[in-house]
């Protein structure tokens, strides 16, 4: 055999290249290792102090590690319709780690960002608003607000739940706007120059306008037509 460095590189590497190694669970016998096997296990481990890590079941009948829809789901289903969703205490890496605090006193109030585990592309932010312990004890009842993204729950495929801001260590206000004016001078009484988004009732999506901030605690929102909605300070 000759040595390894005199061997060409297979450039791009593919799902279904191989390379030898040794089966720490077989006694170390050699074995075969595909890039893709190797992929599937990086994606696993990968980021689990970051990441709560749930499998989409579209059924009924609750499964440990699991989100799903307390009467069942279709199997595809659109991210930006998700209201809320039933979770399962316990995740798919750590099937006897119970994370319910996590869910519910970490989570409630914030922003989370769900991502499927294996197309980036299918994303979103939501507010995890409310998380009430189900009669099994092995669930959280979630509610929703879903603020920005695209996509869909597939089926059988896993999605990570990370936290993104949290809403108990942040000072917060929201004011509804009417829809009636360009220009809203709003009082906040947050003592600081506080970020703003808007967002339009009905769907959701944020749209864009002109922040003036008047001092610490009042700023101005000027939109060049006119936005039903509601503006968020944080």
């Amino acid at each position: 055999m000759a040595r390894i460095s005199t061997y060409n590189k297979a450039v791009p590497v593919v799902a279904e290249d191989k390379w030898i190694g040794s089966d720490s669970q077989n006694q170390m016998r050699t074995r075969n290792f595909t890039a893709q096997d190797v992929a599937d296990f990086i994606n696993k481990k990968g980021g689990e102090a970051q990441n709560l890590r749930y499998t989409y079941n579209d059924t009924n009948v609750y499964k440990t590690g699991s989100i799903r829809f307390t009467n069942g789901g279709a199997a595809n289903v659109l991210l930006n319709s998700i209201t809320g969703f039933d979770v399962s205490v316990f995740e798919t890496r750590s099937l006897t780690t119970n994370v319910g605090d996590f869910l519910l006193n970490a989570l409630v109030n914030s922003e989370i960002l769900l991502t499927d585990c294996n197309d980036i592309s299918n994303w979103a932010i939501y507010t995890w608003n409310t998380a009430v312990l189900k009669g099994s004890t092995l669930e959280y009842q979630v509610g929703l607000t879903f603020k920005a993204g695209g996509g869909s729950l597939i089926a059988d495929e896993d999605y990570f739940i990370s936290l993104l801001t949290n809403g108990s260590a942040l000072p917060n206000f929201t004011i509804g706007l009417a829809g009636n004016t360009l220009t809203y001078l709003i009082t906040h009484n947050m003592n600081k120059y506080p970020a703003v988004s808007v967002f339009e009732a009905g769907t959701s999506n944020q749209v864009y306008g002109n922040v003036t901030y008047n001092n610490l605690n009042q700023c101005t929102i000027s939109f060049s037509s006119l936005v039903t909605g509601k503006a968020t300070f944080n």
